[in-house]
């Protein structure tokens, strides 16, 4: 029973929260549009259907009975309070919500996942799917039922008009508004955001693409006319390559609704006539102009992954995800050869590893239960290891670490551990057996700045891991010039250990 109760309180708890934030957020963004009608037309500015859908798609726990009534309450609420007669917001509202229903129901029903807006023709499907539906069926609910209302601003004599205003109203809004709210970053990709403005030094070339564009977007106000709409297009295209797909959707949004108040002042400032010739014409030049950054700045995007990718698999084992021997050996050259790299360092160690009797392992049990072995080892090891240190896998069951500004006893502590950790930790299969397995171990050191080639610090390495092989194997070596050295007895050490 108190299960169920503290689940219903859970879920009421829920409902309230999704009601109140709808509310609020749909309250203010139809209070901005309601405000900014001119001459008693359809609003110019009308972000709240294209919210609301974002809303629900982005955040699935305002997706419930509280979420659907705050909407409603911040329509009617805003409307309402504006002047407006009890019918002609209820349908006004009514139509709002077909927008969205139809909207998310024909992204549910072709299984559109916003999330992949940067795969194939992801991005453009979701914006054909909002114009030819919630788009469209708002607009012609709303030219069905308002011009029949009393005290009504949509009128029968102009209303095609009225219909081709809030339909292509409705999918500029959906263009700028809706890519902000899904392209909102993560919270671990935010404070990454956060984190690399305060420790990384100020590049003054970053901001030159949004200067640009505010400087194109200043012109349009001093040479207003219908060629403005054009001013931003190569300040936005340059945005659209430097920046991420939020902070574009963000400068495409005001950009797209400055000009488009800008053109409308300029036109009803004329006549009313004027206005409503050129609106049409404006907001499908407008459309135009917001596709163009998105799209570009998605292109871009999948360029970048697809770069990181490639990267990483050039770089990386795909079976460990350890660095592999030729990145290994190349951050380990730069490490003990660039004079920078050499100056942030005191120490390097250099670590080879083997596990024993692997081939036993691939010749009774199969490859597959060998490539689950090196992937439990090198877990392992992460485990043990910092996360800046070099990890990769030379090829086959042989490993390579280099630590930096670690003293000899810490760097012989931390190869004893794993050393100690992998023959103490059985690995489970499938099938309820178990295997257990050792590693050998090399170790070579030098201090910084001097230091001797990389390659004849991995031969010494070598060298002592096969006196670890020699000596029976499950155990750590180092190489014999640190034996020789008085101040340590290693062979006392690692029995301590």
């Amino acid at each position: 029973m108190s299960t169920f109760t503290q689940y219903s309180d859970n879920h009421l708890k829920q409902i309230i929260n999704a009601f109140l934030i709808t509310a609020i957020t749909i309250f203010i963004c139809a209070l901005v549009g309601i405000l900014g009608r001119p001459l008693l037309f359809l609003a110019i500015l009308w972000p709240a259907n294209a919210i609301l859908v974002g809303l629900f798609l982005r955040f699935k726990a305002l997706k419930n009975v509280g979420g659907w009534l705050g909407a409603f309450t911040g329509f009617m609420t805003a409307d309402l309070i504006t002047g407006n007669t009890f019918l002609v917001t209820l349908f006004l509202t009514l139509a709002n919500l077909i927008h969205v229903i139809v909207s998310l129901s024909l992204i549910r029903l072709f299984k559109l996942d916003y999330k992949q807006y940067n795969k194939g023709l992801t991005f453009l499907y979701l914006f054909a799917i909002s114009a030819f539906g919630g788009c469209l069926a708002a607009p012609i609910f709303a030219s069905l039922t308002v011009p029949h209302l009393p005290n009504t601003f949509m009128k029968m004599d102009r209303i095609w008009i009225d219909f081709g205003m809030w339909w292509t109203g409705e999918i500029l809004n959906v263009v700028t508004f809706l890519p902000i709210i899904l392209a909102i970053p993560e919270k671990k990709v935010f404070q990454q955001y956060i984190h690399d403005i305060k420790t990384k030094p100020f590049q003054y070339k970053n901001f030159l693409p949004l200067g640009a564009v505010i400087l194109s977007v200043i012109l349009t106000h001093f040479f207003i006319g219908p060629g403005a709409i054009m001013f931003p297009i190569a300040a936005l295209i340059w945005a659209a390559l430097s920046y991420n797909l939020f902070f574009v959707s963000i400068i495409n949004c005001f950009v797209c609704m400055l000009l488009y108040n800008s053109l409308s002042a300029y036109y009803i400032a004329q006549s009313p006539d004027a206005y409503l010739a050129t609106t049409l014409s404006v907001r499908i030049g407008l459309l135009m102009l917001a596709l163009g950054p998105l799209t570009l700045s998605i292109i871009s995007l999948n360029r970048q992954k697809l770069y990181h990718q490639i990267l990483y698999l050039a770089n990386y084992d795909s079976l460990t995800t350890t660095m592999n021997r030729r990145f290994f050996y190349e951050e380990s050259e730069r490490t003990v050869t660039k004079e920078v790299e050499k100056q942030q360092a005191q120490t390097v160690t250099i670590l080879l590893l083997d596990l024993d009797y692997f081939k036993k392992i691939n010749d009774q049990y199969g490859h597959v239960i060998g490539d689950f072995v090196l992937q439990k080892f090198t877990n392992q090891v992460k485990e043990l290891i910092r996360s800046n240190d070099l990890f990769g896998r030379l090829g086959g069951e042989e490993f390579a670490i280099l630590f930096k500004d670690l003293s000899l006893e810490q760097s012989i502590s931390i190869a004893q551990r794993i050393c100690n950790t992998v023959y103490d930790t059985p690995i489970y299969l499938d099938d309820g057996r178990v295997l257990n397995i050792s590693v050998s171990i090399g170790l070579s050191y030098q201090t910084l700045p001097y230091c001797i080639p990389f390659q004849q610090l991995i031969q010494r390495a070598d060298d002592a891991l096969y006196q670890a092989k020699e000596k029976g194997r499950n155990q750590l070596c180092i190489e014999s010039t640190l034996n020789a050295e008085p101040i340590l007895d290693i062979e006392h050490y690692l029995q301590k250990q």
